[in-house]
């Protein structure tokens, strides 16, 4: 049983380049949790969580005895999307509480996993984390604010050089794209209120895949769009625009700046930086704060599979949009 009082006990499926820059400065450094499992493939890896976290942390080859270590609270899933859909469901049947990275690709089982974990009262994560930013849930008060009028489009734009490692493949390529659409598309799907009607996936020349943008329509209306250039930036930058019928407002999501303005008034100016960033991104503290605190208390906002039922069906539009098979 956890209370208040007892750290929360974590066990690591998954101890690669994201486990140890991403979840361990975060984990480690908090006084409510305590990492006592750790499942990996090889005995270099287990050595390596070993030396990390320390003598103390038990080590296992095969993730399904991890989940059978009754101490264990909470599991960290940190592996490749195309690994991962077994472990989630062997997870939740474990009744264990599931912090997991996207995109998710649960095919069939996505109906079960949902009832289950309900069934089960389990906080169930997905790392979404600039949904968590603080300037996000500014942005969301302000709508609550009732004073910029319906919301009717978004924009996020991200500038990167990820893509240069890439193969030339032109599917794989798309394949990537759709799959690192998760983070962005998911903000832009945070403002809306209906189920997603139609999709484009546009290249800002032929052939130029990890240059183009992503346009989303939704029934009620509202639409919404991930403009990329994933080739030419070396230094991440990450805007976001929301608009509406009486303003809008204006976001740097590494920064925290936010811009506003409203019935054609002086535009407002406010900074709302996030913690830390871990690994450069701004918003893993955050996200993993409100999985924590979900575990302690009833009242929580996690993004669970009942919010991310619009990102995998905008999945499966892109999926057959691009003439590509689903992972799933």
């Amino acid at each position: 049983m956890i209370n208040n009082n007892n750290p929360v006990k974590i066990g690591l499926i998954g101890f690669g380049h994201w486990a140890k820059e991403a979840y361990l400065p975060i984990l480690l450094t908090r006084k409510d949790t305590e990492i006592i499992g750790v499942s990996a493939k090889t005995d270099k890896t287990l050595n390596s969580a070993k030396s990390l976290i320390g003598n103390t942390v038990k080590l296992f080859k095969d993730y399904r005895d991890l989940l059978k270590y009754s101490e264990i609270d909470a599991v960290f899933i940190g592996l490749p999307y195309k690994n991962s859909a077994p472990i989630i469901i062997d997870s939740i049947e474990a009744h264990k509480h599931i912090f997991v990275e996207p995109p998710l690709y649960l095919g069939n089982e996505f109906i079960y996993a949902k009832n289950l974990i309900s069934d089960q009262k389990i906080s169930f994560h997905i790392d979404l984390e600039l949904n968590y930013l603080p300037v996000i849930n500014r942005c969301e008060q302000l709508l609550k604010s009732n004073k910029f009028g319906k919301i009717l489009k978004s924009k996020i734009e991200l500038q990167v050089d990820w893509s240069k490692g890439w193969d030339d493949d032109i599917f794989e390529i798309k394949n990537n794209v759709i799959n690192l659409s998760t983070w962005y598309i998911s903000l832009i799907d945070l403002f809306s209120y209906s189920d997603i009607g139609s999709i484009k996936y546009l290249e800002l020349k032929k052939n130029t895949y990890d240059i183009g943008s992503i346009l989303l329509e939704y029934i009620d209306g509202y639409s919404g769009e991930w403009k990329f250039d994933l080739r030419n930036c070396p230094n991440t930058n990450i805007q976001f625009e929301l608009f509406f019928a009486n303003g809008i407002i204006k976001c740097d999501l590494l920064s925290g700046t936010l811009e506003y303005q409203y019935h054609n008034k002086k535009f407002e100016i406010e900074h709302h930086e996030a913690q830390n960033p871990i690994f450069g991104f701004a918003g893993m503290q955050e996200s993993v704060n409100e999985f924590i605190n979900s575990i302690f208390l009833s009242k929580t906002n996690l993004f669970n599979l009942d919010k991310y039922k619009n990102i995998k069906n905008i999945h499966s539009k892109l999926y057959n949009y691009c003439n590509i098979p689903k992972p799933d």
